[in-house]
């Protein structure tokens, strides 16, 4: 990533080539999408099965993006299945940002760099660490925060969450003794692919935007451990979804 270490560079108050509001209004010549407006909030996790106590036959399905949405009343927009890593989630931001979406929390699931963190506790994520490339065409930091303090303490109290400092990266299959030792060192409980990309999006366009993650498998030993329960943490989202619904 040379570019991004060039001292005098104007890239972070430059216009793209391609915009988004370009693709969408192309999009919508083409008829493309089958709604008229979004909700104001969207709801994002990785895979259907996080919702699938919302959703029923009958549930509006949103056509026009790369996924599977849902209208969840009038208030959200509950999105899955785009895809995984902070360059997939970014690109769904992106359009949905365009489309009128005006505050985000992504739910996810993560893994556990510190002893004291336990499986299936799920987090706030406060602050995230990021060795992702998407992450630097937004944001030039390595040290990311939510953008929007009164959002993410509001979620922070209807979830009842703990706070905790992450690290994403693109690669999960090069996560070796050295990086996960470098980043431990940096305060990181967790380790993740999308909340980096969330954070930068966040910053670069003044957005709400909240990322909770739960532990999952664990990296702090010697040897990768797997999660000892899927069916657990499929259940703390499940229960994280039914309180951002019923209480934001």
């Amino acid at each position: 990533m040379a570019f991004f270490k060039i001292e005098k560079t104007n890239f972070y108050h430059e216009n793209s080539l391609l915009s988004i509001s370009d693709l969408v209004t192309w999009k919508k010549k083409r008829n493309a999408y089958n709604f008229k407006s979004l909700p104001e909030t969207a709801i994002i996790a990785l895979k259907k099965n996080v919702f699938s106590k919302q959703i029923h036959p009958f549930m509006k399905r949103i056509k026009g993006l790369l996924g599977t949405h849902y209208k969840y009343n009038s208030k959200f927009l509950l999105c899955c299945e785009f895809g995984i890593g902070a360059s997939s989630i970014v690109l769904l931001l992106e359009e949905l940002k365009e489309l009128g979406v005006k505050k985000f929390v992504f739910v996810g699931v993560a893994g556990i760099l510190d002893d004291l963190v336990n499986e299936n506790n799920p987090f706030i994520i406060s602050s995230t660490y990021s060795s992702t490339g998407s992450s630097y065409f937004y944001d030039k930091n390595e040290l990311l925060k939510s953008y929007n303090k009164q959002w993410y303490n509001h979620i922070k109290q209807v979830c009842n969450l703990l706070e905790q400092t992450a690290w994403s990266t693109d690669c999960p299959f090069r996560e070796t003794p050295s990086i996960i030792d470098y980043y431990k060192t940096k305060g990181c409980g967790l380790v993740d692919m999308e909340c980096a990309g969330v954070y930068a999006f966040s910053q670069y366009y003044k957005i709400p935007a909240v990322c909770i993650l739960i532990g999952a498998d664990r990296l702090s030993k010697a040897k990768w451990q797997e999660p000892k329960s899927f069916s657990s943490l499929l259940n703390t989202q499940r229960k994280i979804v039914k309180q951002l619904l019923n209480k934001i």
